[in-house]
C-alpha cells in the first residue's frame, strides 16, 4: 500500500479547496463565508462515520468515485480555460490544458507519496500569499462591507459552499492510507479548510467589496487589487500559484481515477493514468465553461453518502 502521512494528504485537499475559492463567482459577503463554513462542518460530521471506520471503498462506491473524479478533473480544466484570460495565462486557453494535462500525467505517474510531499511545499506558499494578502487588506480595505446584502439566502450559500468541495472523493479514497489516526487527519484538515477559506473570501470581501457587483471572480481580482509590496506585484505572484494550484488539483482528481479504475479492473495497471486523462479532458469538453454549481453541491452531497455507505463490509473484508 502506498501509504502517506495526514499532513501531505491534508495539504493536497487544501490546494484543491484553495483552487475553486479562487474560482468562485459571483458576490461575497458574510452570508457567503458562513455557507462555506457550515458546508464545511456538516461534511466534517458525514467524514466522521468513515474515518471511524477506515475500511476500503466496495467496487460499488469505487465506480461511483471514479465517475466524481472525472467530473472534477473536467470541472477543473474547465474552469482553468474559463479564468486564463482573467489571470493572464500567456498561451491560449486549449495550449494551456494540454501542458496542464501532461504535467498531470507526469505527477500522477510518480506516485501519491510524491504528489503529497510536493504538495506541502505548495500548500505552504499558497497559505503564505493569503496571508500576505489578508494582512494588506487589514490596514487598507473598508470593513463596512461585511454587511452587505446576501444576494442568494442561507440555503443558496449552503449550496455555494458545498459546491467548492471538490476534494471530497479524493479524501474518501485516500483517507484509507494515512500512516496514523485517520480521525486526526479528517479533523484537521477540515479545520484547516475552515480557516483558510474564511481567510480567502474575508480577504475578497473586503478588497473588493466596493465593485463587487463588477466582477466576476472576486478572489482573482483581490489578488490582483491588494498590491502589499512595493517591488513586487502580488498578481504576478498569484498567476504562478493559481497555475501551480490548478495542476495539483487535476493531478489528484487523475491520480485517484486511475486508482480507482485499477480497484475496478485490476489488470488495467499501465495505461490508467492516460485513460483517466483522456476521460476528464472529454469531460470538460463536454462541460465546457458551464458552471453547474447545483451539480456540484448535490455532487459533493452524494459523495458523503457514498464515503459513508460505499464501503466493503467488515465480514467480507475478514473473509477475503
Amino acid at each position: 500500500m502506498n501509504s502517506i502521512s495526514g499532513a501531505q494528504l491534508s495539504a493536497a485537499l487544501l490546494i484543491t479547496d484553495m483552487f475553486w475559492l479562487c474560482c468562485m463567482r459571483g458576490s461575497i459577503s458574510a452570508a457567503a463565508i458562513a455557507g462555506v463554513l457550515a458546508a464545511s462542518a456538516l461534511q466534517f460530521l458525514m467524514v466522521l462515520v468513515y474515518a471511524v471506520r477506515g475500511r476500503e471503498l466496495s467496487r460499488v462506491g469505487a465506480v461511483f468515485f471514479l465517475v466524481y473524479s472525472l467530473f472534477w478533473g473536467g470541472m477543473i480544466f474547465s474552469e482553468l480555460r474559463d479564468t486564463s484570460d482573467i489571470i493572464g495565462i500567456p498561451v491560449g486557453s486549449f495550449m494551456a490544458a494540454g501542458l496542464a494535462a501532461l504535467v498531470c500525467l507526469y505527477i500522477s505517474s510518480t506516485g501519491m507519496k510524491a504528489l503529497g510531499r510536493a504538495a506541502v511545499i505548495a500548500a505552504a506558499v499558497g497559505i503564505a500569499l493569503i496571508a500576505t494578502d489578508l494582512l494588506s487588506a487589514v490596514f487598507h480595505a473598508d470593513w463596512g462591507d461585511l454587511s452587505a446584502p446576501r444576494s442568494r439566502g442561507a440555503w443558496g450559500e449552503l449550496v455555494r459552499g458545498f459546491s467548492v468541495s471538490g476534494s471530497l472523493g479524493s479524501l474518501a479514497v485516500f483517507l484509507c492510507d494515512v500512516k496514523g489516526d485517520r480521525l486526526k487527519t479528517a479533523a484537521g484538515y477540515f479545520a484547516a479548510r475552515a480557516v483558510i477559506s474564511a481567510a480567502v473570501l474575508l480577504t475578497a470581501l473586503a478588497v473588493t467589496g466596493g465593485i463587487m457587483e463588477l466582477t466576476e471572480f472576486p478572489v482573482m481580482t483581490a489578488a490582483q487589487l491588494s498590491q502589499p509590496f512595493e517591488a513586487q506585484r502580488i498578481d504576478s505572484l498569484f498567476l504562478v500559484v493559481f497555475s501551480v494550484f490548478a495542476v495539483f488539483a487535476a493531478a489528484l482528481q487523475i491520480m485517484t481515477g486511475a486508482r480507482l479504475l485499477q480497484q475496478i479492473f485490476p489488470r488495467f495497471g499501465r495505461w490508467k493514468s492516460t485513460a483517466v486523462t483522456a476521460f476528464v479532458l472529454a469531460s470538460a469538453f463536454i462541460i465546457c465553461g458551464r458552471e453547474l454549481l447545483l451539480i456540484r453541491a448535490c455532487a459533493a452531497a452524494a459523495a458523503l453518502m457514498a464515503g459513508a455507505a460505499g464501503r466493503k463490509k467488515a465480514a467480507a473484508r475478514s473473509s477475503g
